[in-house]
């Protein structure tokens, strides 16, 4: 019975959530176009250590073209 009546009030709590979507949503600033706000942001660290492959074989590439490099590779 508890559980029914923890999703029974759920759904109430939904439905009141989704009745009003305009207090849900806090308001956005305003669209910049000259960029202020990647101004403030270059003081960030990177994301990530930098990526380890210098080159990519492209999807649209031959399977015996692969397998070839595969076999040439050295590892």
């Amino acid at each position: 019975a508890q559980a029914y009546i923890q999703y029974e009030e759920i759904q109430v709590a939904d439905a009141i959530r989704h009745a009003r979507p305009e207090d849900n949503n806090p308001a956005r600033e305003p669209h910049r176009k000259g960029g202020d706000r990647r101004k403030n942001d270059k003081n960030r660290e990177p994301r990530g250590p930098p990526s380890l492959f210098s080159a990519y074989t492209p999807l649209t590439a031959s399977r015996e073209h692969i397998l070839t490099e595969c076999h040439a590779a050295e590892f």
